[in-house]
């Protein structure tokens, strides 16, 4: 991947001159089945793009709380983009049909205009959790007939896609724009992007700018993200593996909590049960065994996720670390 990014084709992605971007986009847009696609930084301005384009200043957006947009997000999109949250409580992170038909019907006088459905997959706050494919096209039906656009925060949709054998077309099909990472579990340094139609990107485009995503040379980033999506989304099946094997010894220690048949991908978040205001210490105390973790979503609860830096040594290493950790600060 280092070598195809120091040999990368160049030129100014401002004017849209650089080769290698414009292939990545290329191939991302088929992948998703998608009119077009852009590169951007980051993620979290993928989303945001999509919001600007979407919605105005002053609509409220449908989603679930623990939605990345509002636990990471929330800021840019409620204070510079001015726009506001419509929270429900999904079933770990996935919306229902009927949430949106009633969040149509239910409107207050006074109330902000509902401009977009936001929703994720694979769902962080929820583990990884996949939307089932027919649960995200009622979805999109409910919002589609009531001519709400869809965005589908899919920063692990490959994820989804690996556990599921689901082309991520067919995921991206239930949504008016999709922002995919090739960060994360594909392992490039860098880089996400935004889908949509033709006419969206070009919007799209202009709200890159607004925030301070265009960029000049891209293509060196570009072409980390190209290796990454012709080499690393086959090997993302021995990530789920992995953090299954992570789950089911956590399940085993005492102290700890978590529900094994709940991790479908790469995410394990499980919660220190027995000592949860020492989760801090916890945390540190596997950091000095090599092994870092992060305290994640409430109280006593941590996350572990897996990649294409951890091998099977790895994960044993991970194992005796929580293990040890686990009698030393949570034991009661």
């Amino acid at each position: 991947m280092r070598r195809a990014m120091a040999e990368a084709e160049v030129g100014d992605d401002v004017f849209g001159e650089d080769p290698t971007v414009t292939l990545l986009e290329e191939e991302t847009a088929a992948i998703l089945d998608k009119e077009a696609a852009l590169l951007v930084p980051s993620g979290c301005m993928g989303n945001e793009i999509a919001v600007a384009v979407h919605t105005r200043a002053g609509d409220s957006i449908l989603l679930d709380r623990y939605s990345h947009i509002v636990q990471v997000e929330a800021r840019a999109v409620t204070e510079m983009l001015g726009r506001t949250f419509l929270l429900r409580d999904g079933d770990r992170g996935r919306l229902d049909p009927e949430e949106v038909t009633a969040a149509c019907a239910n409107g207050e006088p006074g109330a902000s205009r509902l401009g977009l459905v936001e929703v994720e997959n694979t769902h962080n706050w929820g583990s990884g959790a996949i939307y089932p494919l027919e649960r995200l096209e009622a979805v999109a039906l409910a919002a589609r007939a009531r001519s709400l656009p869809v965005h589908l925060d899919g920063a692990r949709l490959w994820n989804a896609s690996a556990a599921t054998g689901i082309a991520p077309a067919s995921y991206a099909a239930c949504a008016d724009s999709v922002m995919v990472c090739y960060s994360k579990g594909l392992g490039a340094p860098v880089g996400s992007a935004i889908a949509g139609t033709k006419a969206f990107i070009q919007e799209a485009r202009g709200a890159r700018k607004m925030l301070g995503g265009a960029m000049r040379q891209a293509g060196i980033i570009a072409a980390g993200a190209i290796h990454a999506l012709r080499h690393h989304l086959a090997r993302l099946a021995s990530d789920h593996a992995r953090a299954r094997r992570l789950a089911e010894s956590f399940a085993e220690m005492e102290g700890l909590t978590i529900d094994p048949g709940e991790i479908e991908t790469n995410i394990v978040i499980a919660r220190a049960a027995s000592r949860p205001e020492r989760i801090q210490e916890f945390v540190r105390e596997v950091a000095s065994a090599g092994v870092l973790i992060a305290p994640f979503g409430g109280p006593g609860r941590f996350r572990a996720v897996t990649h294409l830096d951890v091998d099977d040594a790895a994960i044993d290493r991970a194992i005796a670390a929580v293990r040890d950790a686990a009698r030393s600060v949570l034991a009661r």
